[in-house]
């Protein structure tokens, strides 16, 4: 499974950038084909955020419901406790929900693609491998 990350996720929805859209477009495709598509709620939650932030969100209502299908894992006390003292370790407190998000992905996927270069420290810290666009 692949683990995407919010941002993936807006630039599929919201054409900001060509080749942006064009590579969120290509990856989500390519993994919705492949049965490897995963999100968390927290990726969901904040998706909706950002369509509502942008005033799109009743325009893009059925990608929300389509994204929603694919929704799995929890975010639960021990998972952001152990997000914590990663954060703590590598002084990274300020990118716990990045932290947060390796943490579900270690659990349910081989992979995790996002468009956020602060990935980068944490890509020492995992065996799953971690793919900035």
């Amino acid at each position: 499974m692949t683990f995407f990350d919010t941002n993936v996720l807006v630039y599929f929805t919201i054409n900001q950038n060509q080749a942006k859209w064009e590579l969120a477009k290509k990856y989500i495709y390519d993994a919705l084909d492949n049965e490897k598509f995963f999100i968390s709620p927290m990726v969901l939650s904040e998706y909706i955020f950002i369509l509502a932030k942008y005033k799109v969100i009743k325009q893009h209502q059925d990608k929300v419901m389509f994204f929603s299908q694919y929704v799995e894992g929890n975010i639960d006390t021990s998972r952001v406790v152990d997000a914590y003292s990663t954060c703590q370790e590598i002084d990274f407190y300020k990118n716990i929900n990045d932290v947060i998000y390796l943490k579900i992905a270690e659990e349910y996927c081989t992979k995790l693609v996002t468009f956020d270069s602060d990935f980068k420290k944490l890509q020492k810290y995992t065996e799953i491998e971690i793919e900035i666009l």
